[in-house]
């Protein structure tokens, strides 16, 4: 079964998906006396600050009994340290306006800070001492594990969340690095300790392992003095995280978790280039375009869904995805490998990859408006690459892609797919839920 691809307006557009950005003249880099890597752009067309503190490592440097100490450990010390108590520390918030957001994901542990210049050396000093010198209050310890395990549970409840975990034990052999899960699970949660969040931190805060990015007013030189009293004190040293292993599925797979709902959830996972990789950003734009097709075919031809979409992770080693929830899965998964092979085979209209690079463009323009997502953007280079300007060069590259460019890249890394579908079935039958081939398409 195959179909024609008209052109149609790209609705779905993703962040570092792709954009036409010239890489900025006005960044800096400088090591901290004890090594720790800083990259900072000097903006002033406002008062806002805003600065990412990336601890890498992720996955790689847990274990089965250790999936989400990391993450714990860090919640944990961000509730009050020696110099600032809970109270100080929960009044400096309230006082400062200030905003810490995290993020923990397979490859590291991130704390954004937004607030205004004329807080922002006192913020630093309370997290420096945080990481360094944490309280780890009984109480609020309690209060970061429980807060913890209702989310974990959340999610698990909720099989628009947990199809992504189904689809990994179809995708992910059972030993990859990845199955370590950064935000932990009940059964580990339940038994970590404050002294264990203490010891993984004197562990994990290391200077080797840490990489600071700031975009705000604050010019480098007094950053430098700022940075140095806030964080000179963690002591040197890193983790050496190895090399690590590629996906490989070597056939079609399917895992089918039956539960009760009234739609269906599926979700296929397939190999896909590294972010350092060259075909990366060829096959992110690829991905944008498989998702818009998805919604015309499976959403305007079929009416099969309320909600479809693909692309691609962010990782050292990473993957596409297309996802779907349908009453009707079998026939939904079946059109989705149908639209992936149909895009490999037949390269679509130039104009639609011309309008859906062009919406790219404009969505990342607007993105980098935002100091959180400039700090994000040239960490996330560093890191992979070893040159925060990296993606910006990549993304220039990138606006001239063509349809032959998007259906050969995907050709070249789309394989055997891992199939994860939640449904109920008393109403799915079971012996309809199979494999969908994504290089023959599913018919």
């Amino acid at each position: 079964m195959r179909f024609t691809f008209f052109p149609v307006v790209v609705l779905l557009v993703t962040f570092i998906g792709g954009a036409y950005a010239e890489i900025p003249g006005d960044v800096a880099e400088f090591n901290l006396s004890n090594g720790i890597h800083v990259i900072t752009r000097t903006l002033d067309n406002n008062e806002i600050e805003g600065f990412s503190f990336f601890l890498i490592g992720g996955s790689a440097v847990l274990t089965r009994e250790t999936q989400g100490l990391e993450r714990f450990a860090l919640e944990c010390a961000m509730t009050g340290s020696e110099s600032y108590p809970g109270p100080e520390l929960r009044e400096l918030m309230d006082r400062s306006r200030a905003e810490w957001t995290g993020t923990f994901n397979y490859d590291y542990s991130r704390y954004h800070l937004r607030c205004i210049e004329e807080d922002f050396g006192e913020l630093l000093l309370a997290f420096g001492d945080c990481l360094m010198r944490p309280e780890m209050d009984e109480e609020a310890v309690e209060r970061v594990r429980i807060r913890r395990m209702e989310d974990l549970l959340e999610e698990k409840s909720d099989p628009d969340r947990w199809i992504w975990h189904v689809a990994n034990d179809a995708f992910m052999p059972e030993d990859h690095t990845y199955r370590m899960l950064p935000d932990g699970t009940p059964e580990t949660l339940a038994g970590f300790s404050a002294d264990d969040a203490r010891r993984m931190l004197d562990h994990r805060v290391r200077a080797g392992n840490i990489l600071l990015v700031h975009a705000g007013p604050t010019d480098p030189r007094e950053l430098t003095h700022m940075l140095e009293r806030a964080f000179g004190g963690i002591s040197e040293g890193e983790d050496i995280v190895p090399p690590l292993e590629p996906f490989s599925i070597s056939r079609d797979t399917v895992v089918l978790e039956p539960r009760e709902t009234e739609t269906a959830f599926a979700v296929v996972k397939f190999n896909a280039p590294p972010r350092n990789d060259p075909d990366y950003m060829a096959f992110r734009f690829a991905m944008s375009l498989v998702s818009d097709i998805l919604w015309q075919v499976l959403r305007t031809e079929h009416a099969l869904t309320y909600s479809t979409y693909a692309g691609v992770s962010s990782y050292r080693r990473n993957w596409g995805y297309m996802y779907v929830s349908s009453p009707d899965p079998a026939a939904a998964c079946s059109l989705m490998a149908d639209v992936m092979a149909g895009v490999i085979e037949n390269p679509v209209d130039e104009d639609l990859v011309r309008g859906m690079v062009e919406t790219e463009l404009t969505s990342m323009k607007m993105a980098l408006a935002k100091k959180e997502n400039q700090c994000w953007i040239m960490g996330e280079g560093y890191m992979r690459t070893g040159d925060w300007g990296s993606i910006f060069d990549d993304m220039e590259k990138a606006s001239s892609l063509t349809a032959g460019d998007l259906s050969r890249v995907l050709r070249r890394w789309v394989g055997k797919g891992g199939w994860g579908v939640i449904a109920d079935t008393s109403l799915v039958p079971v012996e309809s839920i199979r494999p969908w081939p994504l290089e023959g398409g599913g018919s």
